[in-house]
Protein backbone atom coordinates (compact mmCIF):
# COMPACT_ATOMS: atom_id res chain seq x y z
CA UNK A 1 0.00 0.00 0.00
CA UNK A 2 1.28 3.34 -1.44
CA UNK A 3 0.14 6.24 0.83
CA UNK A 4 0.82 9.87 0.89
CA UNK A 5 0.05 10.41 4.62
CA UNK A 6 -0.45 8.33 7.26
CA UNK A 7 -4.12 6.96 7.52
CA UNK A 8 -6.12 7.23 10.77
CA UNK A 9 -8.73 4.88 11.85
CA UNK A 10 -11.33 7.30 12.21
CA UNK A 11 -13.18 9.98 10.13
CA UNK A 12 -16.32 12.41 10.36
CA UNK A 13 -18.98 11.68 7.77
CA UNK A 14 -22.81 12.79 8.07
CA UNK A 15 -24.28 9.58 8.42
CA UNK A 16 -28.27 9.62 7.22
CA UNK A 17 -29.65 8.03 10.61
CA UNK A 18 -33.06 7.77 9.64
CA UNK A 19 -36.23 9.21 7.94
CA UNK A 20 -34.71 12.74 7.46
CA UNK A 21 -32.33 12.45 9.67
CA UNK A 22 -28.36 12.97 8.49
CA UNK A 23 -25.94 13.29 11.54
CA UNK A 24 -22.60 14.32 11.15
CA UNK A 25 -20.21 11.76 13.74
CA UNK A 26 -17.09 10.16 14.09
CA UNK A 27 -17.38 6.53 11.96
CA UNK A 28 -14.45 4.40 11.44
CA UNK A 29 -12.64 4.90 8.18
CA UNK A 30 -12.55 2.66 5.98
CA UNK A 31 -9.81 0.42 4.55
CA UNK A 32 -8.88 0.85 0.95
CA UNK A 33 -8.26 -3.31 -0.41
CA UNK A 34 -5.12 -4.18 -2.58
CA UNK A 35 -7.36 -3.39 -5.77
CA UNK A 36 -8.76 -0.36 -4.42
CA UNK A 37 -8.17 3.72 -4.01
CA UNK A 38 -8.43 5.75 -0.91
CA UNK A 39 -9.30 9.54 -1.60
CA UNK A 40 -9.66 12.16 0.50
CA UNK A 41 -12.94 13.87 -0.23
CA UNK A 42 -12.53 18.23 -1.26
CA UNK A 43 -16.22 19.05 -2.22
CA UNK A 44 -19.23 16.64 -2.71
CA UNK A 45 -22.40 17.84 -3.98
CA UNK A 46 -25.83 17.02 -2.39
CA UNK A 47 -27.89 15.11 -5.65
CA UNK A 48 -31.54 14.58 -6.12
CA UNK A 49 -31.01 10.91 -4.99
CA UNK A 50 -29.46 12.08 -2.03
CA UNK A 51 -32.58 14.08 -1.20
CA UNK A 52 -34.86 11.00 -2.12
CA UNK A 53 -33.18 8.95 0.43
CA UNK A 54 -33.16 11.15 3.16
CA UNK A 55 -37.06 11.48 2.67
CA UNK A 56 -37.10 7.49 2.78
CA UNK A 57 -38.40 7.39 -1.45
CA UNK A 58 -35.12 6.26 -2.91
CA UNK A 59 -35.67 2.73 -4.13
CA UNK A 60 -32.48 0.73 -2.09
CA UNK A 61 -30.42 3.93 -0.49
CA UNK A 62 -32.08 3.41 3.34
CA UNK A 63 -30.73 4.04 7.16
CA UNK A 64 -27.54 3.91 8.28
CA UNK A 65 -25.72 4.97 5.02
CA UNK A 66 -23.86 7.62 3.64
CA UNK A 67 -24.77 9.24 1.21
CA UNK A 68 -23.17 11.16 -1.56
CA UNK A 69 -21.32 10.00 -5.07
CA UNK A 70 -20.96 13.75 -6.76
CA UNK A 71 -17.44 14.68 -5.86
CA UNK A 72 -13.76 15.72 -6.15
CA UNK A 73 -10.76 14.58 -4.06
CA UNK A 74 -7.31 13.52 -3.64
CA UNK A 75 -6.23 10.37 -3.68
CA UNK A 76 -3.90 9.75 -0.22
CA UNK A 77 -3.51 5.45 -0.47
CA UNK A 78 -3.12 3.65 -3.35
CA UNK A 79 -3.50 -0.88 -3.02
CA UNK A 80 -0.76 -2.67 -4.17
CA UNK A 81 -2.82 -4.41 -7.50
CA UNK A 82 -3.78 -1.17 -8.21
CA UNK A 83 -2.26 0.73 -11.55
CA UNK A 84 -2.90 3.95 -13.06
CA UNK A 85 -2.95 5.92 -10.28
CA UNK A 86 -0.63 7.60 -7.35
CA UNK A 87 -1.05 9.23 -3.98
CA UNK A 88 -1.53 12.70 -4.79
CA UNK A 89 -3.79 12.83 -7.94
CA UNK A 90 -6.72 14.20 -7.98
CA UNK A 91 -9.80 12.58 -8.99
CA UNK A 92 -13.68 12.57 -9.54
CA UNK A 93 -15.41 8.91 -9.38
CA UNK A 94 -18.65 7.62 -10.96
CA UNK A 95 -21.34 6.58 -8.27
CA UNK A 96 -20.85 2.56 -9.22
CA UNK A 97 -18.48 0.54 -10.14
CA UNK A 98 -19.19 -2.22 -12.76
CA UNK A 99 -18.20 -5.54 -13.19
CA UNK A 100 -16.08 -5.90 -16.27
CA UNK A 101 -17.13 -9.14 -17.36
CA UNK A 102 -21.02 -9.02 -18.28
CA UNK A 103 -22.86 -8.73 -20.97
CA UNK A 104 -23.19 -5.11 -21.03
CA UNK A 105 -19.09 -4.36 -19.93
CA UNK A 106 -17.93 -6.90 -22.27
CA UNK A 107 -19.96 -4.54 -24.90
CA UNK A 108 -18.30 -1.22 -23.79
CA UNK A 109 -21.63 -0.23 -21.87
CA UNK A 110 -20.13 -0.19 -18.05
CA UNK A 111 -23.29 2.11 -17.24
CA UNK A 112 -25.44 -0.70 -17.58
CA UNK A 113 -23.77 -3.25 -16.05
CA UNK A 114 -26.09 -6.11 -14.54
CA UNK A 115 -23.92 -6.44 -11.74
CA UNK A 116 -22.41 -2.86 -10.70
CA UNK A 117 -22.12 -1.96 -6.97
CA UNK A 118 -23.11 1.81 -5.85
CA UNK A 119 -21.96 4.11 -3.52
CA UNK A 120 -23.81 4.40 -0.25
CA UNK A 121 -25.31 0.94 -0.67
CA UNK A 122 -24.44 -2.27 0.67
CA UNK A 123 -21.99 -0.59 3.74
CA UNK A 124 -19.98 0.96 0.87
CA UNK A 125 -20.24 4.55 2.26
CA UNK A 126 -20.09 7.86 0.05
CA UNK A 127 -18.74 10.93 -0.17
CA UNK A 128 -20.50 12.73 2.58
CA UNK A 129 -17.44 12.04 4.47
CA UNK A 130 -13.64 12.44 4.84
CA UNK A 131 -12.38 9.40 3.38
CA UNK A 132 -13.94 7.15 0.26
CA UNK A 133 -12.97 3.98 -0.78
CA UNK A 134 -12.89 3.99 -4.86
CA UNK A 135 -12.37 0.92 -7.45
CA UNK A 136 -10.30 2.38 -10.50
CA UNK A 137 -12.64 1.11 -12.82
CA UNK A 138 -14.94 4.19 -11.30
CA UNK A 139 -12.33 6.76 -11.25
CA UNK A 140 -11.27 9.44 -12.98
CA UNK A 141 -7.91 11.41 -12.90
CA UNK A 142 -8.34 15.60 -13.08
CA UNK A 143 -6.14 18.35 -13.99
CA UNK A 144 -3.94 19.20 -10.65
CA UNK A 145 -5.33 23.27 -10.80
CA UNK A 146 -8.96 22.41 -11.86
CA UNK A 147 -11.07 23.90 -9.31
CA UNK A 148 -12.36 21.09 -6.63
CA UNK A 149 -15.77 22.70 -7.14
CA UNK A 150 -15.53 22.15 -10.69
CA UNK A 151 -14.54 18.76 -9.97
CA UNK A 152 -17.79 17.53 -8.59
CA UNK A 153 -19.74 19.04 -11.19
CA UNK A 154 -18.16 16.43 -13.24
CA UNK A 155 -20.48 12.95 -12.36
CA UNK A 156 -23.89 15.18 -13.18
CA UNK A 157 -21.89 16.71 -16.40
CA UNK A 158 -21.20 13.82 -17.85
CA UNK A 159 -24.82 12.44 -17.13
CA UNK A 160 -25.90 15.31 -19.33
CA UNK A 161 -23.58 14.93 -21.96
CA UNK A 162 -24.56 11.11 -22.37
CA UNK A 163 -28.28 12.12 -22.24
CA UNK A 164 -27.90 14.28 -24.97
CA UNK A 165 -25.06 12.19 -27.21
CA UNK A 166 -27.95 9.78 -27.72
CA UNK A 167 -29.82 11.98 -30.07
CA UNK A 168 -26.77 12.17 -32.29
CA UNK A 169 -24.97 15.30 -32.84
CA UNK A 170 -26.90 18.85 -33.04
CA UNK A 171 -26.64 20.13 -36.40
CA UNK A 172 -28.85 23.21 -35.04
CA UNK A 173 -31.77 21.21 -33.60
CA UNK A 174 -34.21 22.83 -31.43
CA UNK A 175 -34.15 21.58 -27.74
CA UNK A 176 -36.27 22.20 -24.95
CA UNK A 177 -35.22 21.16 -21.74
CA UNK A 178 -37.88 20.56 -19.01
CA UNK A 179 -36.41 20.53 -15.96
CA UNK A 180 -33.68 23.14 -15.05
CA UNK A 181 -32.04 21.30 -11.93
CA UNK A 182 -28.88 19.88 -12.12
CA UNK A 183 -29.12 17.33 -14.72
CA UNK A 184 -31.81 19.63 -16.72
CA UNK A 185 -28.44 22.47 -16.76
CA UNK A 186 -26.57 19.67 -17.65
CA UNK A 187 -28.59 18.71 -20.52
CA UNK A 188 -28.48 22.42 -21.36
CA UNK A 189 -24.64 22.82 -21.23
CA UNK A 190 -24.48 19.64 -23.38
CA UNK A 191 -26.56 20.53 -25.88
CA UNK A 192 -24.86 23.87 -26.57
CA UNK A 193 -21.59 21.62 -26.57
CA UNK A 194 -22.97 19.43 -29.33
CA UNK A 195 -23.69 21.91 -31.65
CA UNK A 196 -27.49 22.36 -31.19
CA UNK A 197 -29.52 25.29 -31.80
CA UNK A 198 -31.83 27.16 -30.19
CA UNK A 199 -32.11 25.85 -26.39
CA UNK A 200 -35.17 26.41 -24.44
CA UNK A 201 -35.36 25.50 -20.92
CA UNK A 202 -39.00 25.25 -17.87
CA UNK A 203 -38.60 24.77 -14.49
CA UNK A 204 -40.85 27.06 -12.00
CA UNK A 205 -39.49 30.48 -10.49
CA UNK A 206 -37.19 33.77 -11.74
CA UNK A 207 -34.09 31.91 -9.52
CA UNK A 208 -33.97 28.55 -12.27
CA UNK A 209 -34.41 30.93 -15.28
CA UNK A 210 -31.68 33.56 -14.03
CA UNK A 211 -29.49 30.48 -13.75
CA UNK A 212 -30.47 28.71 -17.20
CA UNK A 213 -29.93 31.83 -18.76
CA UNK A 214 -26.42 32.20 -17.08
CA UNK A 215 -25.20 29.03 -18.74
CA UNK A 216 -26.36 29.14 -22.04
CA UNK A 217 -30.50 28.77 -22.49
CA UNK A 218 -31.77 31.40 -25.17
CA UNK A 219 -35.22 31.12 -23.49
CA UNK A 220 -36.72 30.14 -20.18
CA UNK A 221 -40.33 29.08 -19.17
CA UNK A 222 -41.82 29.95 -15.62
CA UNK A 223 -44.11 26.71 -15.15
CA UNK A 224 -46.20 29.15 -12.74
CA UNK A 225 -46.87 31.92 -15.56
CA UNK A 226 -49.67 29.64 -17.73
CA UNK A 227 -48.69 27.53 -20.21
CA UNK A 228 -44.83 26.95 -20.24
CA UNK A 229 -44.70 24.48 -23.27
CA UNK A 230 -46.59 27.28 -25.38
CA UNK A 231 -44.04 29.71 -24.16
CA UNK A 232 -41.10 28.42 -24.83
CA UNK A 233 -42.09 26.77 -28.25
CA UNK A 234 -43.11 30.01 -28.93
CA UNK A 235 -39.43 31.40 -27.84
CA UNK A 236 -37.79 28.51 -30.08
CA UNK A 237 -39.53 29.33 -33.57
CA UNK A 238 -41.98 26.12 -33.50
CA UNK A 239 -41.77 22.65 -31.96
CA UNK A 240 -38.88 21.32 -30.59
CA UNK A 241 -36.48 18.69 -32.34
CA UNK A 242 -35.46 17.17 -29.03
CA UNK A 243 -37.08 17.39 -25.91
CA UNK A 244 -35.13 16.67 -23.06
CA UNK A 245 -37.32 15.01 -19.75
CA UNK A 246 -35.26 16.01 -16.77
CA UNK A 247 -37.88 16.42 -14.37
CA UNK A 248 -40.46 14.16 -12.68
CA UNK A 249 -43.39 16.00 -12.15
CA UNK A 250 -47.14 15.08 -13.30
CA UNK A 251 -47.73 15.77 -16.86
CA UNK A 252 -44.43 16.22 -17.90
CA UNK A 253 -44.71 13.52 -20.46
CA UNK A 254 -47.91 14.73 -22.02
CA UNK A 255 -46.11 18.21 -22.20
CA UNK A 256 -42.65 16.18 -23.99
CA UNK A 257 -45.42 14.89 -26.60
CA UNK A 258 -46.97 17.92 -27.05
CA UNK A 259 -43.89 19.86 -27.31
CA UNK A 260 -41.72 17.48 -29.46
CA UNK A 261 -42.29 17.69 -33.73
CA UNK A 262 -43.35 14.93 -35.48
CA UNK A 263 -40.52 12.47 -35.84
CA UNK A 264 -39.07 14.33 -33.19
CA UNK A 265 -36.84 13.04 -30.18
CA UNK A 266 -37.75 12.47 -26.32
CA UNK A 267 -34.79 12.01 -24.20
CA UNK A 268 -36.25 10.65 -20.15
CA UNK A 269 -33.05 10.78 -17.86
CA UNK A 270 -35.19 11.67 -14.68
CA UNK A 271 -36.58 8.61 -12.73
CA UNK A 272 -40.19 8.82 -11.14
CA UNK A 273 -41.40 8.12 -8.08
CA UNK A 274 -44.52 6.59 -9.18
CA UNK A 275 -45.67 5.39 -12.69
CA UNK A 276 -46.67 7.80 -15.39
CA UNK A 277 -49.59 7.60 -18.03
CA UNK A 278 -48.05 7.97 -21.51
CA UNK A 279 -50.27 8.67 -24.65
CA UNK A 280 -48.99 5.83 -26.89
CA UNK A 281 -51.19 6.97 -29.53
CA UNK A 282 -49.54 10.28 -30.23
CA UNK A 283 -46.08 8.70 -29.65
CA UNK A 284 -46.96 5.88 -32.56
CA UNK A 285 -48.83 8.19 -34.80
CA UNK A 286 -46.29 11.27 -34.72
CA UNK A 287 -43.19 8.34 -34.92
CA UNK A 288 -41.43 10.18 -32.27
CA UNK A 289 -38.51 8.47 -30.73
CA UNK A 290 -38.14 7.94 -27.08
CA UNK A 291 -34.55 7.19 -25.58
CA UNK A 292 -34.28 6.29 -22.02
CA UNK A 293 -30.73 7.86 -20.26
CA UNK A 294 -29.57 6.13 -17.81
CA UNK A 295 -25.52 6.86 -16.08
CA UNK A 296 -22.70 8.16 -18.03
CA UNK A 297 -19.88 6.31 -19.68
CA UNK A 298 -16.22 6.51 -18.94
CA UNK A 299 -15.75 8.32 -22.46
CA UNK A 300 -18.51 10.66 -21.19
CA UNK A 301 -16.10 11.34 -18.08
CA UNK A 302 -13.14 12.10 -20.26
CA UNK A 303 -14.63 14.85 -22.55
CA UNK A 304 -16.28 16.80 -19.72
CA UNK A 305 -13.44 16.63 -18.14
CA UNK A 306 -11.37 17.80 -21.36
CA UNK A 307 -13.52 20.62 -21.73
CA UNK A 308 -13.38 21.54 -18.12
CA UNK A 309 -9.66 21.54 -18.83
CA UNK A 310 -9.26 23.37 -22.15
CA UNK A 311 -12.06 26.14 -20.22
CA UNK A 312 -14.44 25.56 -22.32
CA UNK A 313 -17.22 25.31 -19.42
CA UNK A 314 -17.83 27.88 -16.90
CA UNK A 315 -19.92 25.73 -14.28
CA UNK A 316 -19.29 27.39 -11.10
CA UNK A 317 -22.44 29.33 -11.21
CA UNK A 318 -24.42 26.31 -11.10
CA UNK A 319 -23.89 25.67 -7.94
CA UNK A 320 -26.10 28.07 -5.53
CA UNK A 321 -25.47 27.37 -1.36
CA UNK A 322 -22.71 25.71 0.19
CA UNK A 323 -21.91 24.36 3.20
CA UNK A 324 -19.30 22.81 5.87
CA UNK A 325 -19.38 18.86 5.81
CA UNK A 326 -20.91 19.56 9.65
CA UNK A 327 -23.78 20.84 8.24
CA UNK A 328 -25.06 18.57 6.18
CA UNK A 329 -28.26 18.25 7.58
CA UNK A 330 -28.83 21.81 7.23
CA UNK A 331 -28.12 21.62 3.17
CA UNK A 332 -30.89 18.78 3.33
CA UNK A 333 -33.29 20.84 4.73
CA UNK A 334 -32.75 23.64 2.53
CA UNK A 335 -33.17 21.21 -0.68
CA UNK A 336 -36.11 19.26 0.97
CA UNK A 337 -38.04 22.90 1.03
CA UNK A 338 -40.35 23.57 -1.84
CA UNK A 339 -40.61 27.10 -1.34
CA UNK A 340 -37.09 27.76 -1.70
CA UNK A 341 -35.32 27.49 -4.84
CA UNK A 342 -32.27 25.93 -5.21
CA UNK A 343 -29.32 25.30 -7.85
CA UNK A 344 -26.47 22.90 -6.83
CA UNK A 345 -26.06 22.38 -3.09
CA UNK A 346 -22.46 21.81 -2.06
CA UNK A 347 -20.46 20.43 0.58
CA UNK A 348 -17.10 21.56 1.47
CA UNK A 349 -14.68 18.81 3.47
CA UNK A 350 -11.31 19.88 2.80
CA UNK A 351 -12.29 23.25 1.00
CA UNK A 352 -13.14 26.32 2.47
CA UNK A 353 -17.14 27.05 2.61
CA UNK A 354 -16.90 30.73 3.48
CA UNK A 355 -14.76 31.66 0.06
CA UNK A 356 -18.03 31.38 -1.23
CA UNK A 357 -20.96 33.85 -1.76
CA UNK A 358 -24.32 32.09 -1.79
CA UNK A 359 -26.55 33.04 -4.89
CA UNK A 360 -29.71 32.82 -3.47
CA UNK A 361 -30.81 33.77 0.15
CA UNK A 362 -32.91 31.36 2.12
Amino acid sequence: MKTTTETTDTMKAAVLTGHRSLTHQGVAAPEPGPAELLVRVDATGVCGSDLAAYRGTHPYKTAPAVLGHEFSGTVVAVGSEVTGFAPGDRVCSAAFSHCDSCVECLRDAPHLCTRKLNLSHLDWAGSFAELVVLRPNMAHRLPSDLHPVAGALVEPLSIGLHAVRLVGDGAGRRVLVLGSGTIGLSCLIAARQLGHGAVACVDVGPEKGELARRLGADAYADARDGDPVSEALAALGGPADVVVIAAGYPGVTDQALRAVRPGGDIVIVSYFEDRPPVDLNALVGREVTVHGSALSTPRDFTEVIDLLAAGHLDVLSMVTHHFPLADAESALRLMDRADVPTGKIMLHVTTDPDKFTNGWSE
